[in-house]
């Protein structure tokens, strides 16, 4: 009995030097992308997405969902997606959170992205932003990130980056 257990504790330390090693591994020193994504229900998609508000947020394929979001309700010219959140998109926010009874701070936080979240629907193969003027075809992927058809190909949103062809020529 003592063979045994002293067998089970040489593999269980072989187990753990082999994750400990394979987690130091390089190219795993960076977190994984943070895509928009959601699960479920539609209209809970977007509320667990980090606020955006002006000089407290880099620029990202989230910040330019949502200026695709103002321009698709016609408060943002298309020319305004830019990823990045600047004084024109902070006051388009304003404007459109007041005219949807939302306190109109000029941060897109958990009640603001849930007011919008509540306008997606799908239209297969689509999940779609029904906006106040234009629609916003997005997809939904499988394992539940959000992609938009840009540059020829779907690319899925990400939180922490910016890939939109748009906003790269900036």
């Amino acid at each position: 009995m003592a063979r045994g257990s002293v067998a089970l504790r040489t593999i269980t330390v072989l187990a753990m030097s082999a994750v400990l090693t394979l987690g130091a591994a390089p190219g795993r020193a960076s977190p994984p992308p943070s895509y928009v994504d959601g699960g479920g229900a539609l209209a809970d998609d977007w509320r667990d997405e980090p606020q955006l508000a002006r000089g407290r947020v880099e620029r990202s394929d989230l910040v330019g969902m949502w200026q695709a979001v103002l321009w698709a309700d016609g408060y943002l010219p298309r020319s305004g997606v830019s990823c990045a959140y600047d004084a024109a998109t902070a006051e388009a926010t304003r404007v459109w959170q007041s005219n949807h009874g939302l306190d109109a701070d000029g941060i897109v936080g958990r009640a603001t992205f849930g007011f919008a979240g509540r306008r997606l629907t799908r239209i297969p193969p689509w999940t779609v932003y029904q906006g106040e003027e234009r629609n916003l075809p997005l997809r939904r992927a499988s394992g539940g990130a959000y992609e938009v058809y840009d540059g020829g190909r779907f690319r899925a949103l990400r939180r922490d980056a910016v890939t939109l062809v748009q906003c790269r020529r900036r």
